[in-house]
């Protein structure tokens, strides 16, 4: 059972990735609000969410900020279901669109993003460095690249922070990006750790 359900937190699917989808919600608001207070968001911006979940930030920034387009991009489906209920306005207005698709290989024919950010998804990607770097090349110069991570798990401990903090700010650097700026928050059950960078 404990196995199943580390494997719906990766990768949310069903009934039970559904529910899994709303414990993220539940755990991951202050976070969420946290790193969203990270971005530099102005009217007009086109940002884009790696790993929506069930489309909790994404509704904040509609809610909060007029005038901006987001995209998501997940790797479940059944998250895409629940991020579409929670933002069908918006995307019927054409201001949210979402995609389910590995963000290594995410590919949009589009004008680059104002901002990209990822709240406790990094640890889920397969190729970070590759991800990275075809992030860095989706962004617009001078755009604004936020990665959160709480360690969860096996992982949850402090320590555990101060290594992906290390860790992502190395790959942000060798992705191309500048000005790496860490922050650290004390939300339980970890410490967190916010990781920004710009184009």
């Amino acid at each position: 059972m404990l196995f199943s359900l580390q494997k719906q937190f990766k990768r949310p699917r069903g009934i039970l990735g559904w529910v899994v989808g709303k414990i993220m919600e539940f755990d991951n608001r202050r976070i969420n609000k946290w790193s969203l207070q990270q971005l530099p968001i102005q009217q007009g911006d086109h940002i884009l969410e790696v790993g929506f979940g069930p489309g909790y930030c994404i509704d904040k920034i509609v809610q909060n900020d007029s005038g901006t387009t987001i995209d998501g991009v997940d790797i479940s489906s059944t998250m895409k279901e629940a991020a579409h209920q929670k933002n069908k306005e918006a995307i019927q207005k054409g201001r949210v669109r979402l995609f389910v698709h590995d963000i290594s290989q995410f590919q949009i024919d589009d004008d680059p993003y104002d901002h990209i950010f990822s709240v406790n998804n990094y640890p889920l990607w397969t190729d970070t460095n590759r991800a990275l770097y075809h992030l860095h090349q989706m962004l617009k110069p001078g755009g604004t690249m936020v990665i959160t991570v709480q360690p969860r798990g096996e992982e949850e401990k402090d320590s555990r922070a101060l290594l992906y903090a290390e860790q992502i700010s190395n790959e942000l650097t060798n992705a191309g990006f500048k000005n790496i700026q860490i922050s650290y928050k004390k939300i339980r059950p970890a410490l967190t750790v916010c990781v920004k960078g710009t184009k």
